[in-house]
């Protein structure tokens, strides 16, 4: 009886082995292995209150990202502009298309005026982010990220939300 019980529990095991391989023999990529490349609108986030951006997947768990964003305003009198530039590098925390992933970066912020005493100013400050990215097979691609803004030996939370296309 036990060698019975002994048989059947192998052929189980066996049986489980087989499918589990066939299983993962038939299991998707990864879109981001597949649409290495994505652009998008962030509303908030990094640049204060709106950047466009444009990431490259370098590998299947790490992204290069720059970005722009900018305000500007003028009258007869003078105008003025502050222009952000964004770059940033993003790791995937899961081979999933639903992933968190930290971020890095800094920005660079430039401003300039044609009224009062001042003409241009260059700064930057940093940021670093843990987030969540869903991408679909179809190429929408969502993100959401809470940030941390740093710079003179201050700092604040600040949140983002992206949405863009994948391909």
């Amino acid at each position: 009886m036990r060698e019975r019980l002994t048989a059947i529990g192998a052929a189980i095991l066996l049986c489980a082995a087989v499918s589990q391989g066939q299983a993962q023999g038939v299991a998707k990529p990864l879109v981001r292995a597949t649409m290495r490349n994505d652009v998008g609108i962030e509303l908030l986030g990094k640049a204060l209150a709106y950047s466009f951006s444009y990431q490259r997947m370098v590998s299947n768990s790490l992204g290069l990202e720059v970005g722009l964003g900018g305000f500007g305003g003028g009258s007869s009198s003078g105008s003025s502009s502050i222009v952000f530039l964004p770059v940033r590098a993003r790791v995937y925390l899961i081979p999933k298309d639903g992933t968190l992933y930290l971020t890095g970066g800094a920005v660079l912020v430039t401003a300039s005026t044609s009224s009062g005493p001042f003409d241009s100013a260059t700064d930057f400050y940093g940021d670093v982010g843990l987030g969540f990215e869903f991408r679909s097979t179809g190429g929408f691609l969502f993100r959401g990220t809470a940030y941390v803004l740093f710079a003179n030996g201050g700092y604040f939370i600040w949140p983002g939300v992206s949405f863009g296309y994948a391909f």
